[in-house]
């Protein structure tokens, strides 16, 4: 039953090419999903790590420079986030997250480094609906390191495959990326900052 929910869910992301979803809706998949998982009661507290690759396409991107701005084109984002996350609840924990993100659009990398909070639906080895906030360090020039900028994202996250100590996870999200910019990616133009506006993504990752 669980699997028909998340065959939905999926195809209806795919189908509609990453159209908007609420967050009612994350929250009621993920339920869906986790109804038949056990307790918490079941299994202790535990230090919860994650690592996974991921891409993401914005439904907008706007570029914002001294005279004006504009609409890009959107092109794919792609990254990979590492995170350590332990209870501060009985179903809710707290994460350091770690990573680094590439945007095709304008060819921006960017380090990533903040905070999340994920709430689990049944056990820490269930599905999970997740809040993420990222500071963008920027590399390669482009990217002017300043305050205010960067990630939030909020995802459900759920197993696909487990195993005694690793879980293979899948996720899906919706993120704002935003950098603050000291080059040009047009002409001339003075550049001010870029948002990848309303990203929908999947990814993959490891639960270990």
């Amino acid at each position: 039953m669980k699997y028909r929910y998340i065959f939905i869910f999926v195809i209806t992301i795919s189908s509609s090419c990453f159209s908007q979803i609420s967050i009612y809706d994350a929250i009621k998949t993920g339920n869906e999903i986790s109804k038949n998982e056990k307790n918490f009661n079941e299994l202790p507290p535990k230090l919860i790590q994650t690592f996974g690759i991921e891409t993401s396409l914005p439904q907008r991107i706007y570029y914002q420079f001294e005279n004006g701005e504009t609409i890009l084109t959107s092109r794919l984002s792609f990254a990979s986030f590492y995170s350590i996350n332990y209870p501060l609840f009985k179903k809710l924990t707290f994460g350091i997250i770690s990573g680094i993100q590439h945007q095709s659009q304008g060819s921006l990398t960017g380090l990533k480094i903040g905070g999340l909070l994920r709430y689990y639906f049944k056990n820490y080895e269930s599905a999970n609906f997740y809040f993420m906030t990222a500071k963008s360090i920027g590399i390669f020039g482009k990217i002017e390191n300043s305050s205010g900028y960067g990630n939030a994202r909020f995802g459900l996250e759920f197993p696909i495959k487990k195993d005694d100590d690793l879980h293979l996870n899948f996720n899906i999200f919706w993120d704002n990326d935003s950098y603050k910019l000291k080059k040009s990616l047009l002409k001339n133009e003075k550049p001010r900052d870029i948002t990848y506006h309303e990203a929908y993504g999947i990814g993959i990752g490891i639960q270990f």
